[in-house]
């Protein structure tokens, strides 16, 4: 038989005892990869194998270089977000070097960025003029990037945990 939390998560809530593990463990533990995050993006992402299907996708990147970027893609900006998948950024330099069947997995995020769905949420402490000259000058750098992204939780369907095969998204184009 199969719990579920007050919020319909699998599972039982956690303990007090998980909670205090958690925060000892993030005093003392090294989070350095997920301490590099310095940008929240969100956009809807299409199934490549399905386009009538869509989810929102809350991003979380950090940038490996200056032509490679990584995100960790979050169902929500909950506490108990669920992960969703991966998306890794590259510049037009990298695509470039791609193999042709490898370039068919990428997709461009110039109609994300130029209809408004991919947005830079903005934190309620910031002024909006302050905001939107922050979040105008992240789409600049990211409308010429290609995205491969894969998400392993279809929560659309509704799955409780992450089942079956990755799947493979796209973005809209039009």
């Amino acid at each position: 038989m199969t719990t579920e939390t007050t919020d319909g998560l699998p599972g039982t809530a956690k303990t007090t005892k998980s909670q205090v593990l958690e925060a000892g463990a993030s005093a003392i533990q090294d989070f350095t990869p997920v301490k590099h995050i310095c940008a929240h993006l969100n956009a809807f992402h299409v199934y490549a194998s399905d386009k009538t299907r869509c989810v929102e996708a809350n991003h979380y990147c950090s940038h490996i270089t200056e032509d490679l970027r990584q995100c960790l893609l979050y169902d929500s900006t909950a506490p108990n977000a669920r992960l969703l998948g991966i998306e890794y950024m590259i510049t037009p330099k990298l695509f470039a070097t791609l193999p042709a069947e490898e370039k068919k997995l990428w997709h461009t995020h110039v109609y994300e960025v130029s209809s408004g769905m991919l947005i830079m949420p903005a934190p309620a402490s910031v002024p909006n003029v302050v905001w939107d000259a922050a979040e105008t000058a992240e789409m600049k750098d990211i409308v010429p990037l290609y995205g491969k992204t894969y998400h392993l939780w279809q929560v659309d369907r509704g799955d409780a945990v992450p089942m079956g095969a990755p799947e493979l998204m796209a973005s809209f184009t039009s």
